[in-house]
């Protein structure tokens, strides 16, 4: 990345959005990626889409949710052959790229390329849900709330390309609404830059501490965490793990007991 400011209608944009089959992308697969291309001054430049084979059923609930059915899905690339085609896309690092909640697309982004042995692209990511929460005043900030709210949606569609496009209109919105930012700093000042390296990445194998967790997931039994935060600390769960990503690697290891025999 070029750590230089830039006039922002001089600078290049990717805004980016993902459909999956679930929340986390350890047991959940990416079935559409979305992307467009543009300028700071509104110029669209070029767009990205493209369904994606998960290689597994998609559940009715999240189908009812973003309209992409497993029917759609048979027969398209699967991830392997999509990622290449994506980071060809993303072009040069000093491109900024977009995701409303960012850090549900890099999770599913990082942890794909990671299983896959792939590098992460190393461009800067802004999460447009931070700069909403600071240019406006609304409920929630939710894409669909924001788009409402700004008369932006033309239709009920949760398509990634659709939401990448109305993310694009947000986002323009957001640094034109007075007092207007100008040039990137601007931007990451409110929205500091993220990167695909700060999120998940699979482990082959187990952290010291985590060999019980690591039988778990090999034989899919269900384990009993205790919660260390939150609004109910100290709170027990009964859970079946499918994998381990490094970032949620912590002290806290000895509170997982494995209900394996």
């Amino acid at each position: 990345m070029n750590d230089a400011s830039m006039p922002l209608n001089e600078s290049e944009f990717i805004a980016f959005d993902l459909e999956t089959t679930g929340l986390h992308p350890v047991g959940s697969q990416i079935v559409e990626i979305g992307a467009v291309r543009f300028l700071g001054d509104g110029t669209v430049l070029e767009h990205f889409q493209q369904l994606v084979d998960p290689k597994c059923i998609i559940p009715k609930r999240v189908i009812w949710i973003h309209g992409i059915t497993n029917e759609m899905v048979a027969g398209q690339p699967v991830i392997s052959e999509v990622l290449p085609r994506f980071v060809d896309f993303l072009g040069d690092t000093s491109v900024i790229m977009m995701a409303h909640n960012a850090g549900f697309d890099l999770d599913f982004l990082s942890f794909a390329f990671n299983r896959l042995g792939q590098m992460c692209p190393s461009h800067p990511v802004i999460d447009t849900c931070t700069l909403a929460r600071h240019r406006l005043s609304l409920p929630d900030y939710k894409l669909e709330t924001i788009g409402r709210y700004l008369r932006f949606i033309k239709s009920e569609k949760h398509r990634a390309l659709d939401d990448a496009m109305l993310l694009k209109d947000v986002f323009l919105h957001l640094i034109r609404k007075q007092p207007s930012i100008n040039r990137t700093d601007g931007i990451f000042k409110i929205s500091p830059s993220l990167s695909f390296d700060l999120f998940a990445a699979v482990l082959d194998d187990p952290p010291k501490g985590y060999e019980k967790l690591w039988e778990a997931i090999a034989e899919q039994c269900p384990v009993e965490i205790k919660y260390v935060g939150g609004s109910t600390p100290c709170a027990k769960r009964v859970v079946t793990p499918l994998g381990l990503q490094s970032r949620q690697i912590d002290s806290a290891n000895s509170l997982v007991r494995s209900r394996c025999h």
